[in-house]
């Protein structure tokens, strides 16, 4: 898979603050696993309204989702597929990479985690009016992507894609799927440009999920 390196004029996608629904192409539809993972995260305690972002399950009772929405927060809670609204834990937090694991104690079936190429189309759901819509998505490029971590102290290096998609703010989290697999979760787009944004390759969850136990860990200042 070609590389390329990339530093980034970006912002990252937190908004204050269900039926499902499908959009864009036709080519690369969302499949009713991959909206039944997804979840909208509600993160409670640094602002006067809570912090929303996305995620889905990619493992047993595990949510993976954006360090940046949940950091900070004295509560957290997620929105199913369902519509029903529960406590979420956050059992893993890396603040450098922007990657947060949260427990749920609901049992839905996990989108498998896998690669995809440059080229490579699929979806990914987000929250529009409360609704979660399965919006489409193309992998433009495989990049090593400097990117400041969410207390902007430092530079971290990590992989992932530059997409084409409509995302805006609130997206942050939001799990990409290509061929019924997840492979990369949104975390930023383009100050600059319409259309592009930024997702992380799925693998760089690897060791955070494998860490990651069912107790809660201290998820440090709000960012």
């Amino acid at each position: 898979m070609q590389r390329r390196s990339a530093l980034l004029a970006l912002v990252c996608l937190i908004a204050p603050g269900c039926g499902a629904e499908r959009a864009g192409h036709d080519n690369k539809p969302s499949t009713d696993v991959d909206l039944a993972a997804a979840v909208r995260v509600e993160a409670e305690g640094c602002r006067t309204k809570a912090s929303l972002g996305a995620g889905s399950f990619v493992g047993e009772e595990e949510v993976l989702t954006v360090a940046h929405v949940v950091a900070g927060a004295e509560q957290v809670h997620v929105v199913l597929a369902d519509g029903t609204r529960v406590v979420a834990t956050v059992t893993a937090i890396d603040r450098k990479k922007d990657l947060a694991v949260l427990h749920v104690d609901r049992e839905i079936t996990p989108l498998p985690r896998g690669t995809m190429r440059p080229g490579a189309t699929g979806s990914f759901v987000v929250y529009r009016a409360d609704q979660a819509v399965a919006l489409t998505f193309e992998a433009m490029s495989y990049v090593d992507i400097n990117a400041p971590s969410i207390d902007h102290d430092e530079s971290v290096l990590r992989r992932g894609y530059q997409i084409t998609a409509e995302v805006k703010k609130g997206d942050s989290g939001s799990v990409l799927v290509s061929n019924g697999v997840a492979t990369g979760m949104v975390f930023a787009r383009s100050t600059t440009t319409g259309q592009k944004a930024w997702a992380v390759d799925i693998t760089e969850a690897d060791e955070l999920l494998a860490s990651a136990q069912e107790t809660a860990v201290d998820v440090g200042e709000c960012s």
